[in-house]
């Protein structure tokens, strides 16, 4: 698991500021304000609860952020630990929270009592693909149940968002082989992709204000506006690259959101 949280939501997190570090689930009529998009997250989670099959009592959230799902888990009654590599989600997570957190990548990663459900939401992309199913049969109880919601990269995927999660196809071929049950398996990318809409909306809404700020200086000095633009060609470049990852019909070409429940041997 990377020790850097997806450059789409750490821009929601640090920019926007936002607590939590997932996607939401929008309302088809939902308008993009930053208030929507909260209770967009709020729902996401929400959904995840209600999941949660009959008798399970034991959860280990992995990739467990500033640790606002685990509480969720914990008001609802579950016996809830977190996992995390990141030193500052540790920070956060064991500054708010007196339950046990593991300071690990899930590879890495040993159970000393098995779980009755492993929840990744957002985390299994980072994770190798046969580390995961490997120690998820091992952290889990007989039949117990691996609770994953993420994107994934579709077959003929380019561009950049083809570089960032699992194969869906491969991922699904790993469920068989290891075999795992697929208990439910529900797409939801358009109830997801306003996240990035919204998130698109604000950078664009800021090149335009940097665009008018500067405008008097390139019409004054456009021998320094056209230096200053060449210096930083490369940074430029990066940022437009950036901008395609919050492009939700791209997004959409490329990738599929799904929600996956799926039961161990």
């Amino acid at each position: 698991m990377s020790q850097s949280n997806d450059r789409t939501l750490r821009f929601c997190h640090e920019v926007l500021g936002l607590e939590r570090l997932h996607y939401g689930i929008w309302m088809p009529e939902d308008e993009l304000t930053l208030e929507n998009l909260k209770e967009a997250q709020v729902r996401y989670e929400d959904y995840l609860v209600e999941k949660i099959p009959k008798g399970v009592q034991r959860i280990l959230d992995v990739g467990s952020g500033t640790g606002i799902m685990t509480r969720k888990l914990l008001d609802k009654g579950y016996d809830v630990e977190g996992l995390s590599p990141d030193q500052h989600q540790k920070e956060v997570f064991t500054e708010n929270l007196d339950v046990p957190f593991h300071h690990y990548s899930f590879e890495r990663f040993t159970a000393a009592n098995t779980y009755d459900c492993l929840l990744m939401s957002e985390s299994a992309q980072y994770v190798n693909m046969e580390k995961l199913f490997e120690n998820a049969r091992q952290c889990l109880k007989p039949n117990g149940y691996l609770m994953i919601c993420d994107y994934f990269v579709l077959e003929n995927a380019t561009g950049m968002l083809s570089k960032s999660g699992h194969k869906y196809d491969r991922f699904m071929d790993l469920v068989e082989q290891t075999e795992f049950t697929v208990v439910s398996n529900e797409d939801i990318t358009d109830s997801v992709t306003k996240t990035l809409d919204i998130a698109k909306d604000v950078v664009d809404r800021a090149l335009l204000s940097v665009d008018i700020a500067t405008e008097k200086v390139r019409r004054k000095s456009p021998r320094i506006s056209r230096f200053v633009l060449w210096m930083f060609r490369k940074k430029i470049e990066e940022g437009k690259r950036q901008i395609e990852l919050l492009d939700s019909a791209e997004f959409k070409k490329n990738k599929t959101y799904r929600f996956l429940l799926l039961q161990a041997p």
